[in-house]
């Protein structure tokens, strides 16, 4: 793993993976690390592209050590990161909480984006989610039985027990406050005003068999955005766990087909 330092010093961790002229910039989940990604990535030709997975602070390799943040220090966090892998345009690729995150790294600076992909992504207004189970949640912090348990529900597709363990093996090492943290920012905040100015193209990837993002939530995001596509897989939450070939297939037809995204046609017309 590279790492980088922050502008308020704190040790980020990165991989850069592929020699490609395009790159993806990878955002994990909530209790996540840059490798929970490993499997899309697998089926990813390298060759064709860049990949970037991160860990975000106080998550994976990345320094623990923090306190409370907000989406500006993400999206500053993500920026370093970028920088220091020489990324001028990344196409972002957030799953679950980070689907908001990255609309929000994109509205922050907008023209240093080729493109979003939303995997089972939250939108950018606040959602309805009760504070106890915000609790609940926290409180599993560093016990693996219980994050087992807690992940459970969001997987109904065959998922390999390497996989899911080394899933769990990321999601311990990451301190309380700092579940809380992203928690909190992903539920409690909005920026829907902002994102209607967003031109780049997005895809949007949900599960049909998700509670939280099912394939109504996939086709009013993509109504919330004006270059976006949805598409649902047969699978729950976990896509990137459930369904990693076919995710990684999406994210290459996308990417093949930025050359005609909204500013292209903007520029023709």
């Amino acid at each position: 793993m590279t790492t980088v330092l922050a502008d308020d010093g704190v040790t980020l961790s990165y991989r850069v993976q592929g020699d490609g002229p395009m790159t993806l910039l990878f955002m994990h989940g909530w209790a996540g690390s840059g490798v929970y990604f490993d499997e899309v990535i697998g089926d990813i030709d390298l060759n064709a592209l860049q990949v970037i997975t991160m860990d975000f602070r106080g998550h994976g390799d990345s320094e623990k050590a923090v306190g409370p943040y907000d989406l500006h220090r993400i999206s500053d966090d993500v920026w370093a990161v970028a920088d220091a892998a020489r990324a001028a345009k990344p196409i972002l690729v957030g799953f679950s909480m980070s689907g908001k995150f990255a609309q929000y790294v994109a509205v922050c600076q907008p023209d240093r984006v080729s493109g979003l992909v939303l995997v089972a992504g939250f939108p950018a207004s606040p959602m309805s989610f009760p504070q106890e189970v915000v609790r609940d949640w926290v409180s599993r912090a560093g016990d693996r039985e219980r994050m087992r348990e807690l992940v459970a529900p969001f997987i109904s597709e065959p998922v390999d027990v390497a996989v899911l363990d080394r899933f769990l093996d990321e999601a311990v090492k990451v301190p309380a406050t700092v579940l809380e943290s992203t928690l909190q920012t992903c539920i409690s905040t909005s920026f829907a005003e902002r994102v209607e100015s967003l031109d780049m193209p997005t895809l949007i990837v949900g599960g049909r068999r998700d509670a939280f993002f099912n394939q109504e939530a996939v086709a009013q995001l993509a109504r919330s955005l004006p270059c976006a596509r949805g598409i649902c897989l047969e699978c729950n939450h976990e896509i990137s766990m459930e369904r990693p070939r076919e995710l990684a297939h999406l994210i290459e037809a996308f990417v093949s087909g930025l050359g005609v995204g909204c500013r292209t046609l903007a520029t023709q017309s």
